[in-house]
């Protein structure tokens, strides 16, 4: 890890919430943008959306560092200092003034993107800003184990959102209840990060217990979608390319809708961590894997406010 020579090199700030590369992974832009989104509370530079875009790519970068290997002590650390240096940063400062201008510029640039990737270790979220009004996945991680096709994440239009998970069994199968399972900071400080392959399985997975936060669905409905990461093609079955890839056909799929607090409880989970699903049937209990990830800087970047007066 590279030292902070003084609390000026923090403010060499990274553009803002761009995507993280694996080959650009840095310690120091996580500090940077920790340092920044700290002074803001005392300095008052951005306002509410641009403060969020702000912590989430803090949390994009903390989220990268720990993906790939950097020890969780270190993460920790290196943000509780900047944290720190913050209280002593000065909010009149010249070069932090245009660093602040730089980076509401930034934002500018970032908030008028209709899409987003985040990638993960093993999985991604996609997150769509497009066509405000019409009901589709907002922010989504597919998942393909065996013969089941799932997907969890925001199902809505842009101001209106359910979280939600989507399940196709094969042979008819319906589950009549599914529960989102996650990790109780209170009773475990930290998760297991489970390296094991993803799939659906009648054992609960390794390090959860009943001890665990466990949200029942509060709805149950059936509809027909591609449960499926396959490219965008317009009316024609056309992609970006100009390839023909056709549509995905659509099955019957059956959709759980949980609370949106549970939100809360994810966004408090190690990006390496499961959330998992129970699916429960009359003859027991199937569970599903998926990867937290970005999952938050995905759920910033699909309701940051449209800069096109609700005509995205």
């Amino acid at each position: 890890m590279k030292k902070c020579r003084t609390p000026l090199a923090l403010l060499l700030m990274a553009t803002l919430c761009s995507p993280v590369a694996a080959q650009d992974v840095s310690l120091d832009t996580m500090i940077k943008r920790q340092f920044v989104t700290a002074a803001n509370t005392r300095c008052q530079w951005f306002d509410g959306p641009t403060t969020l875009a702000l912590k989430a790519g803090m949390l994009q970068t903390r989220n990268s560092a720990l993906n790939h290997g950097v020890a969780p002590e270190v993460v920790y650390g290196a943000l509780s200092k900047a944290k720190a240096a913050a209280t002593r940063a000065d909010c009149r400062n010249p070069a932090l003034l245009a660093e602040v201008e730089t980076m509401k510029g930034a934002y500018k640039g970032f908030v008028t993107r209709n899409r987003l990737t985040l990638p993960g270790l093993r999985a991604q979220w996609q997150a769509d800003r497009t066509q405000m009004r019409d009901a589709k996945w907002r922010l989504v991680q597919y998942q393909q184990t065996g013969d089941v096709a799932l997907a969890i994440g925001l199902y809505g239009s842009l101001t209106q959102q359910t979280l939600s998970v989507m399940v196709q069994f094969p042979d008819g199968r319906q589950p009549y209840a599914a529960r989102l399972i996650v990790r109780d900071p209170h009773y475990r400080s930290n998760g297991l990060v489970n390296r094991s392959a993803y799939s659906v399985s009648a054992r609960m997975p390794a390090g959860f217990s009943t001890y665990d936060l466990s949200i029942p669905a509060r709805q149950r409905r059936e509809t027909s979608i591609a449960l499926t990461d396959a490219p965008r093609v317009n009316l024609a079955g056309f992609t970006v390319e100009g390839k023909y890839a056709g549509h995905q056909e659509k099955r019957d799929t059956l959709r759980f809708d949980f609370p949106m607090t549970t939100t809360t409880a994810i966004a408090k989970l190690d990006p390496r961590e499961d959330i998992v699903v129970a699916f429960d049937f009359d003859d027991g209990t199937q569970y599903a894997r998926f990867e937290a990830g970005d999952f938050v800087p995905g759920l910033v970047f699909v309701t940051l406010p449209s800069p096109y007066g609700g005509k995205l």
